[in-house]
């Protein structure tokens, strides 16, 4: 299977740290982690699942990365509250990123399907709401990089899911 290479400019982006994701997709396989709005639930869930897996991915030798949409300010108190506030974060407001991913955005006849509502209440239940930083209608997603590729790719297609992060990444 032949793996895509990401363009240069998807590769020149920048994390908080100033390092950029070319840079971290050479020195060791990168699971780019998607999120949603700072508000949605399911984001909420999906750091809390990947907060507990992080030792398990981190000791296959797969570092971890997250994009999100909002401010570096909103950023660091938001993933720090998961304890995830030292990994590397990549700001994307203008969402080039998930767009050179390939993620989608919601369309608004989801807002209609009864499971959006019955997951979204259960998952508010479990992980709480907050205000909406970012486009709410952005699809997540999770991918595994390395050298530049795109070896691992899973992209939710229903806003109602959460990618299914995996405990041990394949290289």
């Amino acid at each position: 299977m032949q793996c895509p290479l990401l363009d240069t400019r998807t590769l020149e982006a920048q994390a908080q740290t100033g390092e950029t994701l070319g840079a971290l997709s050479e020195r060791a396989p990168t699971m780019l982690v998607f999120t949603r709005h700072f508000g949605c639930p399911f984001c909420r869930q999906m750091l809390t699942i990947l907060a507990t897996r992080r030792a398990g991915i981190e000791a296959t030798g797969v570092q971890l990365a997250l994009v999100h949409m909002g401010s570096e300010a909103q950023a660091a108190a938001f993933f720090a509250s998961y304890g995830l506030g030292d990994l590397p974060r990549f700001a994307d407001p203008k969402k080039k990123l998930y767009a050179a991913f390939g993620l989608k955005r919601m369309r608004l006849t989801e807002l209609f399907r009864p499971s959006f509502w019955t997951k979204g209440i259960a998952m508010t239940r479990q992980s709480s709401i907050g205000l909406p930083v970012g486009d709410v209608f952005q699809f997540a997603g999770a991918f595994v990089i390395f050298q530049g590729r795109i070896v691992q790719a899973i992209r939710t297609t229903r806003y109602s899911e959460i990618p299914e992060l995996p405990k041990s990444p394949d290289r």
